[in-house]
Order: C-alpha cells, then sequence, then structure tokens
C-alpha cells in the first residue's frame, strides 16, 4: 500500500497543510485582542509565549551593549532554550520583536519562524521513518509516521510560538537514536546531548534521564555501563553550560527552573488545604501567602536576590511536598481527577482557540467554560476513546511480537509525563505522550487493517 515514495509525498503533504495552518494563524491573528479588560495582549503572543518573547529581546539589547552572553538574563524561570531560538531566528532575519512603542510588532514575517520549526520537526519525521522501517513493517511503520504527520494535537503547534514544536522534534530525533540500541559511544553521547536539548527547551524533561538509565540497564544487561555512562556525560556536559551560565550571572549554580519548584505551591497545594479544613481556595491561598511571608521574614530573605530567590523556591518545594505526604487521601483525589481531564485530547484549545479568545478578559470572552468548549466536549471524549482504543490494539501486538525494548519505553515514558504533568490537569502537557504512543497507534491501525482484509478474504 505504501511505496517508500508515497509515504515520502505524504510526509511533504503534511509539511503544506502545517504551511497553510501557519499563514491562515499570523494573517488573521498577528494582532492585538479587543481587550475587555483594559490589558493589552497580542493574540498569538501572550503567557509564557510572552515572556519568552520579552527574554529574547532583553537578550539581543544586552549582547548589543557588550554583555558577555554568560551574564546575560534574570532569574531562571522558564525552559532556557525557547527564548534563545526565537533571538537568534529574529536576528538572523533582522526582525524585531517590538515597534516603537514598545508594543509586540505586528510583522507577518514573524511566520519563518513557524516555517523554521515547522521544516525541523518534518526532517526529523523523515530521520525518525528511516529507522523504523528497519525494524517494522512498512505498513506499521507508515501508519505511525503518518500519525505524526498528521495528527491535529501535534500539527497545530507548529503554528504557534509555543516551545511544544521543537520539543516534538528533539523527542523524535532522541527516540530515533534510542530504538536503534546501540552500543557505540558517539550515538550515546549524542543521544546524551540531545536529551539534554530536550530539558532545555521544556523544563519537565530533566529528569527523564533516570527512566532512560533504567532502559538502559534492562536493555544492554550486564554490558549497559559503557553506553549509559557516555549517555549520562553527553547529559551533564549540557547541565553543566546551563549551571555555568546561572553561576555566572547570579553567583549560584543551578540547573533546575524555579517554575518547577513552585508549581505544587501554585496549583496544588490550595486546594489541598481548602478540602483539609473546608474553607475556600482564596482563604487558603491567604492562608499560604502570610506563612511565606512570615518565613521570608524569619529568614531574612531578599527576593530581589537571585540566590535568596534560589532558597526560597526549594523552601516551596519542599514545603509542598510535606503537605501532599501529609494528605495523602485528598492529595490522591485531587491528582485523580485532573489526570482524568489530562488524558482526553483536546486538538484545537491550545492554538485554535487560544488564538482566537482572550487571553485573560471578562469570562464571557474566554474559551474557558465557554459554551463551545462545552459542547466539544462529547467529541472530544470519542475521538479520545477512539484514539486509545487503537493504541490498546497496538499494546497488545508489540507484546504479541516480542517488541519488548520499544513497549518498556514506551510505557516508560508515558508514564513519566503523565507522572510529571498530569496533576496539573492541563490537556496541552500530555501533548509529548503522543509521540511515544504513535508507536501503539501504527501498529493497532495496522492490526485493525489486516484483520478487515481476512475477513474479506
Amino acid at each position: 500500500m505504501f511505496s517508500r515514495n508515497k509515504i515520502y509525498l505524504l510526509i511533504v503533504i503534511g509539511f503544506l497543510i502545517s504551511l497553510f495552518f501557519s499563514n491562515y494563524y499570523v494573517s488573521k491573528y498577528d494582532l492585538y485582542e479587543s481587550s475587555s479588560d483594559n490589558v493589552e495582549n497580542h493574540h498569538m503572543i501572550k503567557g509564557d509565549v510572552k515572556v519568552f518573547w520579552s527574554q529574547a529581546n532583553s537578550l539581543k539589547e544586552e549582547l548589543k551593549e557588550g554583555k558577555n552572553y554568560f551574564d546575560t538574563g534574570t532569574e531562571y524561570r522558564r525552559a532556557y532554550l525557547p527564548p534563545k531560538l526565537i533571538y537568534i531566528f529574529f536576528s538572523l532575519a533582522n526582525l524585531d520583536f517590538y515597534d516603537k512603542f514598545n508594543k509586540i510588532k505586528i510583522d507577518k514575517k514573524k511566520i519563518f519562524f513557524l516555517i523554521f520549526q515547522t521544516i525541523i520537526y518534518y526532517l526529523s519525521l523523515i530521520f525518525f521513518y528511516k529507522e523504523l522501517k528497519k525494524q517494522y513493517p512498512v505498513q506499521t511503520s507508515s501508519y505511525t509516521v503518518l500519525f505524526l504527520a498528521f495528527e491535529p494535537t501535534l500539527l497545530l503547534f507548529h503554528s504557534s510560538f509555543w516551545s511544544e514544536s521543537i520539543f516534538f522534534s528533539i523527542q523524535i530525533i532522541f527516540l530515533t537514536l534510542l530504538i536503534k540500541n546501540s552500543k557505540r559511544i558517539t550515538i550515546n553521547f549524542i543521544s546524551g546531548l540531545v536529551l539534554g536539548l530536550l530539558f532545555l527547551q521544556r523544563s519537565v524533561a530533566m529528569f527523564y534521564i533516570f527512566p532512560i538509565v533504567f532502559y538502559y540497564i534492562i536493555v544492554f544487561k550486564r554490558s549497559f555501563i559503557k553506553p549509559t555512562t557516555f549517555l549520562i556525560c553527553g547529559y551533564a556536559l549540557v547541565l553543566i553550560f546551563l549551571g555555568y551560565h546561572n553561576y555566572s550571572r547570579s553567583g549560584v549554580f543551578y540547573v533546575n527552573p524555579s517554575q518547577s519548584k513552585d508549581g505544587f505551591h501554585m496549583y496544588m497545594i490550595p486546594t489541598i488545604i481548602s478540602k483539609k479544613n473546608n474553607i475556600s481556595i482564596s482563604q487558603a491561598q491567604d492562608i499560604l501567602i502570610n506563612n511565606e511571608k512570615a518565613w521570608i521574614k524569619k529568614n531574612n530573605i531578599d527576593l530581589k536576590k537571585e540566590k535568596d530567590l534560589v532558597i526560597y523556591y526549594n523552601h516551596l518545594q519542599k514545603d509542598s511536598l510535606k503537605i501532599i505526604v501529609q494528605n495523602p487521601l485528598i492529595s490522591a483525589k485531587h491528582i485523580l481527577i485532573k489526570t482524568m481531564h489530562f488524558i482526553v485530547l483536546d486538538p484545537l484549545r491550545h492554538v485554535h482557540f487560544y488564538f482566537k479568545y482572550e487571553y485573560k478578559g471578562k469570562p464571557e470572552t474566554r474559551y474557558y467554560k465557554s459554551k463551545i468548549q462545552k459542547n466539544l466536549i462529547p467529541y472530544r471524549i470519542f475521538y479520545s476513546l477512539l484514539f486509545y482504543t487503537i493504541c490498546f490494539l497496538g499494546l497488545f501486538f508489540l507484546f504479541k511480537n516480542k517488541k519488548k525494548n520499544h513497549l518498556l519505553i514506551i510505557i516508560l515514558s508515558v508514564l513519566y509525563f503523565t507522572a510529571m504533568c498530569s496533576w496539573i490537569g492541563n490537556t496541552r502537557y500530555f501533548a509529548p505522550c503522543l509521540i511515544y504512543l504513535s508507536f501503539l497507534f501504527g501498529n493497532g491501525l495496522n492490526s485493525i487493517i489486516n484483520f478487515k482484509k481476512k475477513l474479506d478474504n
């Protein structure tokens, strides 16, 4: 059914569809929202993306002033790499971040960054496909790659300035290296570097090294030491670079962004305290704020100093984990509910509706809890159930055909990203799991088609 030329043609078609959406969104949404709360937000560049934009512009200005690169920046709050990539691309393309009024410049040329990340993604698919067809039937390999090329949850991210598109590309490149199961020094060292880039692109991948090392131990058995050592060396080199940058700027060597340390404190702890004491969320937040102020005063913390900020965020993380452990039933119930939201696919929310609706306006101008969001729930559930059914068949096929190594990396990876993100409940954070589940989808779909052929004969 699929020849080599045909699969490459379909990958190119996926690429062209991505470009179509990028052109559509930039043409329609490269402008400012009609504000309902007197806050100016660009339709495409808001939230974390707006912060990346600001950081990229600050880097440009600091380097222009003659600053050493390792002295640039401020507190390491969010993912390291996205603002740097935006800066590099805009500098090479000679584009401005802001206009003379210090507002995000309305310039359709920003589409070139979207084209750039889309090219990287579809090239990574070709790289992946070439390795995949060495280990699977052509049909299975084709279905797996076509899922990655066309699945709307993944595809639409290429038309946004979120960090996901490049994160997916790095995931695919790393996965391609991983399934080679090579003991070669160079491949494992490069794999470690790529894993480091994965973390720099999104901090959720920081501890991904641990399930990967476990995978190496299982796959390579007694000979795991050499490949594992060079994997860790490559990864450690990236962490040293990052830690040195933070140390050079602040005097503190650290590699974990502050956003990863206060997440529980912001999104989960208020709910636990609210449920435990039978009070409102706002009252629970007031308790936390008062406790923070008392701790800051007691420990003479100056939040204007990055050294003290690191101490402060470490305290929040430690305190949050303590509260979670002390309230296991409430915590478990909260995580379970959020995880149920997390695994329901939502292809349109984080790009299409993110662009279309206000970021933080009056309730009636936002997508969250809107009529269209409620109307789409049955379709999302159906789409998710169909997807998981096909994946379940693929799981059975992989097990039956003794592809246990690949099954292991899929399970470890999905469990890792679920454990790291599901407690937030945001479906956007489930998207990286789709890269691994594509294996199950491709095998499952091929099983269904082969079964239908048998019935027809």
